[in-house]
């Protein structure tokens, strides 16, 4: 967002408020998402870099669920998502999203790509 953010100040029972044009405040929101969205937790990191643990797998576990909670939450099979999970195993974006969306994470959190 490069353009200053137009806003005023409101109070309405003692509380302080500020009004922000609707198309500012969602612009705001989602980049807050987008900054949420490239975060990692250190336990998924270290397992990911160190232990060399695929990142769909990383998550799955640091969530506690297990891949047959996943493929029931997907409607696949469980051998589906363990093929997902294999080292070196390449996903499209797509399969990403919905194995983002299942889990409740960004699809960002799931790739290091820049994409």
């Amino acid at each position: 967002m490069s353009a200053p953010i137009d806003y005023r100040i409101s109070e309405e029972a003692g509380r302080r408020f500020a009004i922000v044009p609707l198309e500012q405040f969602t612009e705001l929101v989602e980049r807050a998402g987008e900054a949420d969205a490239l975060t990692l937790p250190h336990e998924i990191v270290s397992r990911h870099l160190i232990d060399d643990v695929p990142l769909v797998r990383c998550w799955r576990e640091y969530l506690d669920m297990t891949q047959t909670d996943l493929a029931n939450q997907l409607e696949l099979s469980q051998a589906q998502i363990a093929q997902w999970e294999r080292p070196g195993a390449n996903l499209r974006h797509s399969t990403l999203k919905k194995l983002a969306t299942a889990m409740g994470i960004h699809v960002q959190q799931l790739s290091l790509d820049d994409d």
